[in-house]
């Protein structure tokens, strides 16, 4: 998975649902990445792809925009490789997204939660969320 720098991810926010676009510093990143990974004879070579799917959100419709050549993103367009899929699409945070780390841990606190150990995503989750 591969998605350039937001304003969120940048500061460290929960970032799922949201429509946030990449920074400046983030498109610098994705095209500097796909200069050196995406072409032929590459880590990704666009003519031995299989398929791309690609979540609906902005930044990774800009991130797939910035890292593949404009030829590359016409010949997959063309054979029919390249799919935007909800499926794809991030986590949602529920109640966290757009909160950092902290925040959340005083939210989890303030609904008296995680009294005996802190507030862990992979094994409390999030509230409204997955």
């Amino acid at each position: 998975r591969l998605t350039g720098e937001t304003e969120w991810t940048q500061n460290g926010r929960y970032t799922g649902t949201t429509e946030l676009a990449l920074t400046e510093n983030g498109a610098k990143q994705v095209l500097a990445t796909g200069k050196m990974i995406v072409g032929a004879g590459k880590l990704i070579d666009p003519s031995k792809l299989a398929h791309v799917f690609i979540s609906p959100r902005k930044r990774a419709l800009q991130t797939f925009d910035l890292a593949f050549s404009d030829a590359a993103k016409q010949m997959l367009k063309d054979a029919n490789k390249v799919s935007e899929t909800i499926k794809l699409a991030e986590w949602e945070y529920g109640l966290y997204e757009g909160l950092l780390t902290r925040e959340i841990r005083a939210l989890r606190k303030d609904h008296g939660l995680d009294a005996d150990k802190p507030w862990d995503i992979w094994r409390d989750g999030c509230e409204g969320g997955e």
